[in-house]
């Protein structure tokens, strides 16, 4: 009888603990989840001060800056429309920029930093065409 009583001592320990662990796994998935779509917030409150700056000078020029980088757009739009640089993403990523002067496409690479993959946040001449889904990579 003791040793029953004993095991179901253990037992019982054991059982809330574990399912602590499962819920500790889920509050911390949630966690950086929460901090992955700030990130991704304030990634593209970035993009969309970028697009004024570019759409401004666009005006101004007849055309949007050409090339194939952030630094060959800002190097047009700092300091008339933008007071500084603004060339990486909230993971710390280079955003990637292309220009043909009639069109234009900025790019985050992301959490995991790869373009092309589905976590980049894309923007085409002023508007998102793709964002992360969210939980997904």
């Amino acid at each position: 009888m003791r040793r029953l009583a004993a095991s179901l001592l253990i037992v019982g320990a054991v059982l809330p603990a574990a399912g602590c662990g499962r819920a500790g796994e889920n509050a911390s998935r949630e966690v950086l989840h929460a901090i992955d779509q700030g990130k991704v917030t304030g990634t593209k409150g970035n993009m969309e001060t970028l697009a004024r700056a570019i759409e401004a000078s666009a005006l101004d020029r007849g055309g949007y800056p050409q090339g194939g980088s952030i630094d060959q757009a800002t190097s047009v739009l700092v300091p008339t429309y933008l007071p500084g640089a603004v060339t990486t993403d909230a993971w710390g990523n280079t955003f990637l920029y292309q220009s043909d002067g009639r069109s234009f496409t900025l790019t985050s690479p992301g959490a995991d930093g790869r373009a092309g993959s589905g976590d980049d946040v894309v923007m085409t001449d002023s508007r998102f065409t793709h964002l992360p889904t969210p939980g997904g990579g």
